[in-house]
């Protein structure tokens, strides 16, 4: 009897300990979405994405510190601390720069709770349409080689066709181009070969040439450039 008597005091003195511990509080912030998805468009800068949140606890958080695993994304907040049940969102913004294809970018973001620290993964994945795709961008002569033509392959965005008209030789001091430029439509607005020729190929040259288009007012263009060079 003495032994059960004992056993029981032991159980309760457990039991009025665990009582007297505080819940440690986790997940206050319940997110809206955790995981945005973006289709980015030609020639857009940048991607702004959202994340809404309601702090579900019973006691104030503040969120100490959000971070992005690349430079190119940086989260904000419109303040630090929030009450029980009030409401807030991370505004994630993604520079696109020269990036193009899917990409995935991973928000953390600290937080004080009642209970400790606490963090949370938010996910961004935009995806960047390529403009155009070429093939062979760099078409290359040996000095006294044969000025025979090579060929660049162009394929234009099946979302975003545009006729290309012309090519434009950005060519040192203004002078001549050494290249003889050709554009031929092999599916209209879709799909084209440039053909380049050398004139001479005796001496080192190179020329940086672009595609030129109607459709293109904002000259997008540009950011695709293909390499003429003898040497």
């Amino acid at each position: 009897m003495k032994k059960r008597s004992i056993l029981h005091a032991t159980i309760a003195a457990i039991a009025m300990l665990f009582i007297q511990i505080p819940v440690i509080a986790g997940n206050a912030l319940s997110w809206e979405k955790t995981i945005v998805e973006v289709d980015a468009e030609i020639g857009q800068g940048e991607v702004n994405a959202y994340y809404p949140f309601t702090n579900t606890s019973d006691s104030s958080i503040t969120i100490t510190k959000s971070t992005a695993s690349c430079g190119c994304t940086v989260p904000s907040l419109e303040k630090d601390t929030y009450a029980p049940g009030e409401t807030g969102k991370l505004i994630a913004t993604f520079d696109i720069g020269s990036r193009v294809g899917p990409q995935r970018k991973e928000i953390t973001v600290e937080v004080q709770e009642a209970g400790g620290p606490q963090s949370y993964k938010l996910t961004l994945n935009v995806d960047i349409p390529q403009l155009i795709q070429l093939k062979r961008r760099a078409l290359l002569w040996k000095i006294g080689e044969d000025a025979t033509s090579k060929e660049c392959e162009i394929e234009i965005h099946s979302k975003h066709p545009m006729k290309i008209a012309d090519v434009f030789s950005k060519v040192a001091d203004n002078a001549e181009s050494n290249f003889i430029f050709e554009i031929v439509e092999e599916k209209p607005n879709h799909q084209y070969l440039l053909r380049i020729t050398p004139k001479d190929t005796s001496k080192k040259t190179r020329e940086t040439c672009y595609l030129t288009s109607p459709d293109d007012p904002d000259k997008h263009l540009r950011a695709f450039p293909i390499y003429a060079w003898v040497r």
